[in-house]
Parts: structure tokens; sequence; C-alpha cells
């Protein structure tokens, strides 16, 4: 256990580094549960431009659907938000996550949205 959790935070840290080291555009930064999936767009500065939440979405959405169609959701909800603040681009900080499921259709949400990511 202790080793698997090792190599998750030293995934972590090495996605974030590069990112935060080589890029000028905003980072898209993925948070997930359980339960729920947190997305923020922050500038370099670390100020949050925008973000969104499943917990911010209406219940009846969140009982009947799955979590993919939750993370697609999420991820237009985050789409609308950075088009109001002119954001067209932003770099992925997935962290520690694998680029698939969730966090994978979220960013497909928001690329089909129009913010590149």
């Amino acid at each position: 256990m202790i080793k698997a959790k090792t190599k998750q935070l030293k995934r972590a840290l090495r996605v974030s580094s590069r990112v935060k080291d080589r890029s000028d555009l905003p980072r898209l930064i993925v948070k997930r549960s359980n339960q729920h999936l947190h997305a923020q767009i922050i500038d370099r500065s670390g100020k949050v431009l925008a973000a969104f939440s499943s917990t911010a979405l209406p219940a009846n959405l969140t009982n009947k659907s799955n979590k993919t169609n939750i993370a697609k959701e999420v991820g237009v909800k985050l789409a609308d938000l950075a088009k109001k603040d002119n954001l067209t681009a932003a770099v992925l900080d997935r962290g520690e996550y694998r680029f698939h499921g969730r966090v994978k259709a979220l960013v497909e949400s928001l690329n089909e949205q129009g913010v590149k990511v």
C-alpha cells in the first residue's frame, strides 16, 4: 500500500511540475473523489479564473446519471464559465490521475465547447 501511494505522489509531482514550468497558459486542475469531480482553471499567479464541481449540479441530474456523464456536464458548465472570462485555452494538470474515464470525459467536453485543453 505504501509503495502504491508513493508512486501516486511521485506521478502527481512529476505531472504538476512539468505543467507549471512549461506553459504560460492557465492550468486546468482536476480533482476527483469516489462520488464527485472538481475542476478549476488557475492562472500562473494562482488566481482561480473559473471553477465548477459536480456538487453544484442539480440533484435530479446526479442521481440519474453515471459518473462519466456527470463529468461531461461539469466540463460543459466549466466551459461556459471560462468563455465568460475570455479563456480559450488551458493546459491540463491531471495530477495523480491517468487520462481516462472521468478525466478524459471532462477534457473532451471542454474541447467540444471551444476551450482547447
